[in-house]
């Protein structure tokens, strides 16, 4: 067992780093960069946005003199590794070409033509090499050091964006889980020893309905009929917080609905294939009665398709719902996951996609381990 979960924890590790790695470059290769909002911003301002998130490199002028060769210069534009961008003529009249140090987008120029400047003061910016920026992200991803977000012009780190959202969308997750498998498992479990009967069939028929229904509608749906203030049953629970139980009730059934139609056909299909298994006709042979047969043989191994959905659904459910904390008002963890990406807040998009990856990763791996407690026949030696 030692060795298997070593061996998992590696092979986790190198998931994670493929992982990053995408996202790395598919936000990098996206149209656009995080300041193209910013564009009207002094050319110095949005300089030193581009340094501070590690994303350009200052092109220094090579020498002391005046400034030639501005006016040419597109902001915006595409230049190749070495392309003459201006030049700086010395007291001497020498002429000094200033080359692009690498090839790709002119951010930004600080000065203009007449301008006085001496060697090494910076007179553009230009992007950094994308494997320089890949590498040396990787080292603090490496230290979980995912910066600060840019949305926040660098006054808040991503770590401390989800830790706001982060405990709310683990508690709305958990409640929604509870729900889902106490009454998804329950309704699994009776349809499957009530089968091809009335009971089967509505169990079956709802679960249907429930997987069908997505949280788009569910949610907006439970809150008209029961909200305070817009229901057109009873105006029961209250929304737009999250501060007691009665604001909970509503967006954990919403969540929880999905998962609690899965879980129950899972577990009617365990069940199903259980129950006519040669223990289970052997355990009814000896004479024990059906109660003993169904909570001590059967029901290990009619839980064992769920378990193995369980993974995925807990990093699912946890990390939260966009439609169910936007349409009830939770401060949870999903605004964090479309914003940042349609604002190319680069750190933030890393750290949500790795506390994402994370969770997945380690809820298959607890499956896993999971499965030889539930099932004798697997094993990892």
């Amino acid at each position: 067992m030692l060795r298997f979960v070593l061996t998992r924890l590696f092979g986790s590790v190198i998931v994670l780093w493929v992982i990053i790695t995408v996202s790395f470059f598919l936000m990098r290769f996206a149209p656009g960069s995080p300041f193209d909002a910013d564009r009207r911003l002094p050319p110095a301002v949005e300089a030193n946005k581009w340094l501070v998130f590690g994303m350009g490199v200052e092109v220094p002028s090579p020498a002391a003199g005046v400034v030639e060769g501005v006016e040419g210069l597109r902001v915006g534009t595409d230049y190749p590794e070495g392309a003459p961008l201006m030049s700086v003529r010395g007291p001497g009249g020498e002429v000094t070409p200033v080359r692009m140090p690498t090839g790709g987008k002119l951010v930004t120029v600080s000065v203009a033509d007449g301008d006085v400047v001496t060697a090494g003061q910076r007179v553009a910016v230009v992007p950094k090499a994308l494997l320089a920026q890949y590498l040396t992200a990787l080292g603090r991803y490496a230290t979980l050091d995912f910066g600060v977000t840019i949305s926040s012009d660098g006054q808040r780190r991503v770590s401390e964006d989800l830790l706001l959202g982060f405990p709310i969308s683990l508690e709305l997750g958990l409640w929604a889980l509870l729900f889902a498998l106490v009454f998804g498992c329950s309704a699994g479990l009776y349809a499957g020893l009530k089968q091809n009967t009335a009971g089967d069939y509505a169990v079956m028929s709802a679960a249907m309905v429930g997987i069908s229904v997505p949280t788009i509608v569910s949610g907006p749906l439970l809150l008209v009929l029961f909200g305070a203030g817009p229901a057109l049953i009873a105006p029961i629970f209250p929304f737009g917080g999250w501060d007691s139980w009665e604001y909970k009730v509503l967006p954990v059934i919403s969540l929880g609905l999905v998962y609690t139609a899965s879980f129950a056909r899972l577990t009617r299909g365990g069940m199903l294939e259980i129950i006519r298994s040669d223990y289970i006709r052997t355990a009814r042979a000896k004479g024990l009665d059906e109660r003993t047969v169904v909570t001590r043989h059967a029901l290990k191994g009619a839980i064992l398709p769920t378990v193995s959905y369980l993974g995925p659904a807990i990093a699912s459910i946890v990390t939260g719902s966009i439609v169910v904390e936007k349409v009830f008002g939770i401060p949870g963890l999903a605004e964090y996951f479309v914003t940042p990406a349609l604002n190319r807040d680069y750190p933030m998009v890393i750290g949500v996609v790795v506390l994402y990856s994370t969770l997945l990763v380690l809820m298959n791996l607890l499956v896993d381990i999971a499965y030889t407690v539930l099932d004798p026949r697997v094993s990892y030696d």
